[in-house]
């Protein structure tokens, strides 16, 4: 088994494990819903990337999921490592994240240089957790990029 299937088949089995400890609000927008929205909205751009991965929620990482769609990463072990990378930048990385992407840069050395890059893009960006990710799903993805300084 090549190291991406080890870190993938990780990152799979430990989402129900980390459930046990994630309290996060009750998500307010079905899929219904944010399949409708305005084109390059957030929410019109989350449906976007669930639907074109035939994908739903996985509950309790909506808002993971909406990050995704915010930062325009994809869904393979390297995007999922430059989220991380992101997010640890910009002082919004959980413990889980921080585990992961610590096994990243220590299992796959030839990344460094891009993790790196995607931390410093996260430090550049204004710190996400002021806010709040269901407040923005209305909002246009370029405008949001634009204020929240994520280049």
């Amino acid at each position: 088994m090549n190291r991406h299937k080890i870190v993938a088949n990780l990152i799979r089995w430990s989402v129900p494990f980390l459930n046990l400890f994630r309290r996060p609000e009750s998500w307010p927008y079905p899929l219904e819903e944010i399949q409708v929205m305005e084109k390059g909205s957030l929410g019109r751009e989350l449906y976007n990337f669930l639907h074109g991965r035939g994908l739903g929620y996985l509950p309790k990482y909506e808002v993971h999921d909406a990050y995704h769609a915010l930062l325009g990463y994809g869904t393979t072990v390297t995007e999922e490592l430059k989220l991380q990378a992101f997010m640890w930048g910009n002082k919004n990385c959980t413990f889980a994240g921080q585990i992961l992407f610590l096994l990243g840069y220590l299992v796959f050395p030839k990344k460094r240089k891009v993790l790196k890059n995607e931390m410093s893009r996260g430090r550049l960006a204004k710190p996400l957790r002021a806010f709040p990710v269901h407040e923005m799903i209305p909002n246009q993805v370029i405008k949001l990029r634009r204020d929240l300084c994520i280049n």
